[in-house]
């Protein structure tokens, strides 16, 4: 009977024992490849990363196996789990300087959030992130990075947040991206980036904040791009991207932001857009759109800012637009735009920017115009109005510019404007 306990207690403690090598064995890697990759970067960080040190030999046994249980978790910036391995690294905003190539990604067995971003981090992103299978947060963004993103990227199935953007990256976004199915946010924007967008984008139906703008993207917008149902933030703006905007966006009910500015894009705004309920910021300027000013815009009562400017847009302004009771800039300027401003916009209690210019507007000014108490700005200038200029103008006491310039407008000033 004593025996067999005995049997069993040292098949406990050799249990114990093999359990402590091993999870030593992975501390002691992890910390190797930390330390060889704090040995490639340059003077000023390596000194910003004092803590990352281990010297186990000029120590006595028992304080070397404690340092064992606690390298690296203790040192600054990396995180571990109960077992004592590696699950993040966070050197935001350290001044990092140096590249990624010195670091063993295949070390990092469960490494599940690196956060490099905000620094002087340069050179290209290797192919080896490929084995960080239990990555779900990665963020290199405002760095000095270059080179294209690697397709091995979209092997990372369990990523949920990637941002790369204001880096120098180039090429084109990976075509499989559109395996990452856990992504919520995807930040590529100001880089280099060229080619056309995916069409697996498509797929990523968890995305919640698409942000590709300021780069050089070109072809269309994926027609399919309405099946990302969930996401509340679109921006593709600044890019060469053409074509029709698709009316599949018109099933994005969460969709609170909506940039395609300063593009190529031609055709009509889809009547679709008025499906978009949740709309706080809509910005199509600077395009090639042509067509009438959809009525269906009416619905989107929660819309702040409308700019539609510099485009081919022809029609009349819809007095619907009046209904939008939390409008606070609206710019339809440098169309083809005709007939008078509709009477409805003085019921835009909250408007502080009012731009028409460059249109082909006739008729009077709206003597309800003198209700927009909040205006600090107005721009009709360019146009065909006529008729006396409003002393109502004059109860704008917010204003600090009016522009009613290359009319055909006549009689006095009114002595009012020097309210």
């Amino acid at each position: 009977m004593a025996s067999s306990i005995l049997v069993k207690v040292c098949m406990l403690i050799s249990f114990v024992l093999y359990v402590q090598q091993v999870f030593s064995s992975s501390n002691t890697s992890e910390a190797a490849a930390l330390l060889k990759w704090k040995n490639t970067l340059q003077n000023e960080t390596q000194s910003r990363l004092s803590s990352w040190t281990f010297h186990p030999n000029s120590q006595s046994n028992s304080s070397a196996n404690r340092s064992l249980s606690t390298i690296p978790c203790t040192w600054f910036g990396i995180s571990c789990d109960p077992a004592g391995s590696v699950i993040q690294i966070n050197l935001t905003r350290i001044g990092f300087q140096g590249t990624l190539h010195g670091l063993s990604f295949s070390s990092f067995s469960n490494l599940a959030h690196i956060d490099l971003s905000v620094n002087s981090l340069f050179g290209t992103i290797p192919h080896q992130i490929k084995y960080l299978s239990k990555l779900t947060f990665l963020d290199l963004s405002s760095n000095f990075l270059s080179g294209e993103i690697p397709p091995e990227i979209s092997l990372l199935a369990n990523l949920k947040y990637l941002s790369l953007f204001e880096n120098q990256l180039n090429g084109s976004i990976p075509k499989d991206i559109g395996h990452l199915n856990s992504l919520t946010t995807l930040f590529l924007y100001t880089n280099h980036l060229d080619g056309f967008i995916p069409t697996s984008l498509c797929n990523l139906g968890n995305l919640t904040l698409l942000y590709l703008y300021n780069n050089q993207l070109s072809g269309s917008i994926p027609k399919d791009i309405g099946s990302l149902k969930f996401l509340t933030e679109l921006d593709l703006s600044a890019n060469q991207l053409d074509g029709f905007i698709p009316t599949s966006l018109g099933n994005m009910k969460n969709l609170s932001y909506l940039s395609l500015f300063q593009n190529k894009l031609s055709g009509s705004i889809p009547k679709e857009i008025g499906h978009l309920t949740s709309l706080i910021n809509l910005s199509l300027y600077e395009n090639r759109l042509e067509g009438s000013i959809p009525i269906s815009l009416k619905n989107l009562r929660n819309l702040t800012l409308l700019y539609l400017y510099r485009n081919k847009l022809s029609g009349s302004i819809p007095k619907e637009i009046g209904n939008l009771a939390h409008l606070m800039e609206i710019d339809l300027s440098m169309n083809q735009l005709h007939g008078s401003i509709p009477a409805s916009l003085g019921s835009l209690r909250n408007l502080s920017y009012l731009y028409l210019f460059q249109n082909k507007l006739f008729g009077s000014i709206p003597e309800e115009i003198g209700n927009l108490t909040h205006l600090t700005a107005i721009d009709l200038s360019m146009n065909q109005l006529h008729g006396s200029i409003l002393a109502s103008l004059g109860c704008l006491r917010n204003l600090t510019r009016l522009y009613l310039h290359r009319n055909k407008l006549s009689g006095s000033i009114p002595e009012e404007i020097g309210n």
